[in-house]
């Protein structure tokens, strides 16, 4: 049986067709599933009150950063129950031990960094990403955190 040129032509045409949709089928379908998620849906995101009950509770010692140690004693008092405090550059978890405000832990916010300084007028944490800048100063009121936040943003 001999094939004409326009055939093969044709069939060759057809095949590439059937290659090019299975290639197709097989992307969309990969696509759909990673969307989707490989191994179903993920964790659902956490409420800002989650978050806040989450922080409250965290363990001194669990913070991804901890202010630099210092070498002066602390007073015998007992420390008060971590604060949160949230600025779009990120969060600071503060106690006050003593009357001393105390940096528990400060994390960054995406695309930010972070510093802590421990200095006369009390624990200072910044966040900086680009031009954007959040500083928070630490103090105590009735043994109770509280926060001056300054940002140029």
């Amino acid at each position: 049986m001999v094939s004409s040129p326009r055939t093969r032509l044709a069939a060759g045409v057809l095949a590439w067709l059937a290659a090019v949709g299975a290639a197709l089928a097989v992307g969309l379908s990969a696509v759909g599933a990673i969307g989707a998620g490989l191994l179903g849906p993920g964790p659902e995101p956490l409420t800002p009150a989650e978050v806040d009950t989450r922080l409250a509770s965290a363990e001194p010692g669990a913070s991804a950063v901890l202010p630099p140690a210092s070498t002066e004693p602390r007073a015998a008092a007992s420390p008060s129950a971590p604060e949160v405090i949230a600025t779009a550059g990120g969060t600071v978890l503060a106690r006050c031990t003593g009357g001393s405000p105390e940096v528990v832990s400060a994390t960054p916010a995406q695309g930010f960094r972070v510093q802590t300084e421990d200095d006369d007028g009390g624990p200072r944490v910044r966040f900086r990403a680009g031009d954007a800048r959040f500083e928070i100063r630490l103090s105590c009121a009735d043994g109770r955190p509280v926060a001056d936040v300054e940002s140029d943003d």
